[in-house]
């Protein structure tokens, strides 16, 4: 069984973004079936802030078309599920509401690894944060 991993923001925003090669065998190991890997449609309105900032309409497209559901990364809508786990996360742990509808994604997802370079996150109970900088070390 693959191993199920959840995508914050900032791994999305420094994968398509940055040149760093890293992060492209996180990618890799979904297209070959060793991991699966799931994000918010959250995501989606966070990544774009930049590129509309910037008026990067090239930019704007590519996210959209890398943040649909397919072999390699699920896109998960928010439900009503997920906004009761994320009041009950930010009731537990004082988390913002957008870092605590990630994580209730991911608990909904049933991901065992949250992949996030954010200090500030505060992991609900079945979760393990890595950085972006520990890929190698947890996967």
């Amino acid at each position: 069984m693959a191993k199920r991993i959840y995508l914050d923001t900032n791994f999305v925003i420094r994968f398509v973004e940055s040149e760093d090669t890293s992060l492209l065998k996180v990618i890799e190991r979904a297209d070959s079936g060793l991991l699966e890997l799931f994000t918010s449609e959250l995501t989606l309105a966070e990544v774009l802030v930049g590129p509309f900032k910037s008026d990067d309409h090239a930019l704007v497209a590519f996210y959209e078309e890398f943040l649909t559901t397919d072999d390699a990364l699920q896109v998960v809508p928010i439900d009503r599920t997920i906004l009761r786990a994320t009041a009950r996360i930010r009731a537990q742990l004082g988390t913002r509401t957008p870092d605590a509808i990630h994580c209730a994604t991911a608990l909904k997802t049933e991901c065992s690894v949250f992949l996030s370079s954010d200090a500030r996150l505060r992991m609900p109970s079945g979760l393990t944060q890595v950085a972006l900088d520990q890929l190698h070390d947890e996967l």
